[in-house]
């Protein structure tokens, strides 16, 4: 299993559908069984990578029979003029529940169920969304210095009307 992320320019990602079919094609053409690949995130690089100001970052996990192939796909990848960064791992370390939660809705059911069973893996029988996996809103917390400050700042001003005749 890898995981590749593809930093594409933002007017390239403007038409999802092209674009998508686009990387599936590459990725198919070098024997990939591609299990998703989803728009993960647009933001404004670090620095201008060619002529991309803002890029668009497009995750995709696929399996592949021989690694080998990672080497043609980055070069495919060198050599497209839409494609301007992209990022080859190993994802053996992942489970497929994992990388569905990742996904989100963008995986091939097909494919999950192949690699469940080549793997050996049990599927959850919920899995949750990722919205449901968000962490709660943490409420306020009221530093210890600020109630110190405050008694401190109440005794500072009753010392100084005691001083004064005021009480």
């Amino acid at each position: 299993m890898y995981e590749a992320m593809f930093l594409v320019d933002s007017g390239e990602a403007a038409v999802w559908e092209d674009l998508a079919k686009y990387l599936t094609d590459l990725l198919d053409r070098h024997g990939a069984e591609l299990l998703g690949l989803t728009r993960w995130d647009e933001r404004k690089p670090a620095y201008t990578v060619g002529k991309c100001k803002r890029g668009t970052y497009v995750l995709a996990f696929f399996g592949l029979g021989d690694g080998s192939a990672v080497v043609q796909i980055e070069r495919d990848c060198h050599l497209s003029e839409k494609i301007a960064r992209v990022l080859v791992l190993k994802a053996d370390h992942y489970k497929i529940s994992d990388m569905r939660m990742q996904l989100g809705e963008d995986v091939r059911p097909e494919v999950a169920r192949k690699l469940l069973e080549e793997r050996g893996e049990k599927e959850p029988l919920d899995v949750p969304s990722p919205a449901a996996t968000a962490a709660p809103a943490a409420e306020p917390v009221q530093p210890q210095n600020a109630t110190l400050r405050s008694s401190a700042s109440l005794r500072s001003t009753s010392d100084r009307e005691a001083q004064h005749g005021q009480l």
